[in-house]
């Protein structure tokens, strides 16, 4: 009987040693291939957009609002109206985003300057137009998920 749980007791612990070498070895394939990745980043698809449609852009360097976003900010101008778009992480994250013009900046300013689709946020130099918002919403449109 004691050699019996002897040999229970080891086939138990080589399938302890087996069941974590394999969950370590999973780990690692996620890992690696997390970091070789070909997946553009949101800001790299907005740009994409942009190159495509012969938008020329810059990166924001004036605007520490914009800049804090998680996933980056850049800045454009579409038919002449100059545009900031500041990417968020989360839905709440571009409403802070938001709300942070709001204390700079007039509530008038924020109503007709500021506008706010899902986690992208648009600051606009001049009211736009509605075709230049449908511009801003179509090559954000993968950032807005």
């Amino acid at each position: 009987m004691s050699e019996r749980s002897h040999a229970e007791r080891r086939w138990i612990r080589i399938g302890v040693v087996v069941a974590t070498a394999l969950l370590c070895l999973q780990l690692a394939a996620g890992v690696v291939r997390r970091s070789v990745s070909d997946v553009p980043s949101r800001l790299e698809l907005v740009q994409t957009c942009l190159v495509e449609r012969s938008t020329p852009f810059a990166s924001v360097s004036d605007d520490l609002i914009a800049r804090s976003a998680t996933r980056g900010s850049l800045r454009t101008r579409v038919d002449g109206n100059g545009l900031t778009i500041a990417l968020a992480g989360s839905e709440s994250e571009a409403q802070r985003l938001v709300d942070a013009y709001a204390m700079v900046a007039s509530a008038e300013l924020v109503r007709t300057l500021v506008d706010r689709r899902r986690k992208v946020v648009y600051l606009w130099q001049r009211e736009p137009t509605t075709a230049q918002r449908e511009f801003a919403y179509l090559c954000t449109l993968d950032a807005q998920s």
